[in-house]
């Protein structure tokens, strides 16, 4: 499980085995009034991008969520200013840096009120984080997208808890499989179906794979916790083979501008 999140500034060290999980409100930083600041850090090719978005929220949204990415990697990478990080994305829409030298693997997410952003070295690493609303077409939905597996631990959670344990199981199912489908980097080329996960009770579950297999020579880590019964936050971390997954380091972190 999760430490609990606390406040800190970016720091530039990151060991073996370590990961930094950063988490940010965009209505803190609304209210600091600093968007138009933030919104220099980004670079020609991400402006035209924002330039497409006609909703305003979704440009506060990919304004804050840039800055901060960039912000945090520039502390990992000598002080390197964040405007100018060269950021690019592989064919399937992952954002990467285009110089690897430091050897950073990142991934963000966002949802309703927040944005977390994970940083790591050398290994694929994904993260999603869903606001837990009602879903009245919850079954629908997982019966479309997740493995036969995922549906007979919701339906049994819908039968013998009630709808609320079954509703957190869902977004718990669904943050996990967004967090390995980010961190494989295939997109939605990977289907649901294909994949569910043992041990779902438990914060690190394990993945098992009926009808894919990742074309990286790994194995899996997952952590995965519900945040201020809002919210549920899924890290996916692709390990060497002989690494001990007792040795993974999250350390969670509060950005604030």
């Amino acid at each position: 499980m999760f430490p609990g999140f606390i406040y800190s500034a970016p720091i530039g060290t990151l060991g073996t085995g370590e990961v930094h999980l950063w988490r940010l409100s965009i209505e803190d930083v609304m209210r600091s009034q600093c968007l138009e600041t933030l919104s220099k850090l980004l670079s020609d090719e991400e402006k035209n991008r924002l330039a497409a978005y006609r909703s305003e929220s979704r440009r506060q949204i990919f304004i804050i969520g840039r800055a901060a990415l960039r912000i945090i990697l520039s502390a990992f990478m000598s002080g390197m200013p964040p405007e100018s990080i060269g950021l690019t994305a592989s064919a399937h829409g992952k954002p990467m840096l285009e110089d690897d030298v430091s050897q950073l693997q990142f991934n963000l997410s966002h949802s309703r009120d927040s944005i977390v952003i994970a940083v790591t070295r050398e290994r694929l690493i994904g993260v999603d984080i869903e606001f837990m609303k009602a879903r009245p077409t919850m079954a629908d939905i997982a019966s479309h997208y997740f493995h036969s597996h995922d549906m007979q631990a919701i339906n049994y959670a819908l039968q013998s808890e009630g709808y609320p344990s079954a509703l957190r199981l869902f977004y718990k199912i669904w943050a996990l499989k967004e967090a390995f489908i980010k961190a494989d980097g295939k997109g939605m080329a990977i289907p649901g179906d294909c994949f569910y996960f043992k041990y779902i009770d438990q914060s690190n579950p394990c993945i098992e794979f009926t009808g894919y297999r990742s074309d990286v020579a790994k194995k899996w880590h997952f952590e995965h916790q519900f945040i201020d019964t809002l919210y549920s936050v899924a890290l996916a971390l692709a390990l060497d083979v002989s690494e001990r997954k007792d040795r993974i380091i999250v350390t969670q972190r509060q950005f604030s501008f």
